[in-house]
């Protein structure tokens, strides 16, 4: 296990499954046509090819904002279901142990579930415009979001675990505070949580992000302005 293969990890937890029909089987990612393609792009593909050497394309739906990566690959199926399970993963999702053996490891994994089953809000409160940011991330798990919860608060981040809708559960990291450590420490490689970031956080000058260079997909720090994040 190492950092790259964490993050493909979370991001099959939040846009991925593995599903078998007779003797096929099948690794499959969705994701929104217009807000992950170029997460997608840039991020799932690259990470195919260096991981796996695989080469795979993405589609899109006729009449739908999805686009998918669907393929069949019976061995790289039974690595990834060493951490996956097969079929509907709800009732079955929890962080696979090596992961959580190793900080960046896990970190590079929350990276790639916020990335895809998450989002960053920004609410207003009790004021008059929205000032007050929040990471979330859903699931039908609550069990698997309170895992996750309790192990970033061992790196002393704080947040809960709320029912949202009818079967979806919410992880919710609030505020400033937050926020720049979780940018410091975890960071998003999907640009439109990262544009939607920088836009707040013109008004306050740069801030430190932990990313994933897209060309060599080596970790490392980028210093992120407005101006660097509306590309």
């Amino acid at each position: 296990m190492n950092v790259k293969y964490a993050e493909f990890i979370g991001l099959m937890f939040g846009d991925g499954c593995l599903s078998k029909t007779g003797r096929a089987r099948y690794i499959y990612i969705a994701g929104h046509k217009i807000n992950d393609l170029e997460y997608h792009t840039s991020i799932t593909k690259n990470l195919f090819k260096e991981l796996f050497n695989k080469d795979v394309k993405i589609e899109f739906r006729k009449d739908e904002e999805t686009l998918f990566i669907r393929f069949s690959d019976k061995a790289l199926f039974e690595e990834l279901s060493e951490y996956l399970p097969i079929g509907s993963k709800y009732r079955h999702l929890t962080t696979p142990p090596i992961i959580l053996q190793d900080k960046e490891c896990f970190f590079a994994f929350v990276r790639g579930l916020a990335d895809t089953d998450g989002c960053v809000v920004f609410s207003k409160q009790h004021k008059s415009y929205r000032y007050y940011p929040r990471i979330e991330i859903t699931s039908k798990s609550k069990a698997f979001l309170i895992e996750i919860l309790s192990q970033l608060k061992r790196y002393g981040f704080y947040g809960s675990v709320s029912h949202k809708g009818k079967e979806n559960y919410r992880l919710e990291i609030p505020g400033n505070k937050n926020l720049d450590y979780w940018l410091s420490l975890i960071g998003f490689n999907n640009p439109t949580k990262m544009e939607k970031i920088g836009k707040y956080k013109s008004a306050s000058g740069p801030v430190r992000i932990r990313q994933l260079d897209p060309e060599d997909q080596t970790s490392g720090d980028l210093m992120v302005n407005s101006h660097l994040l509306h590309r």
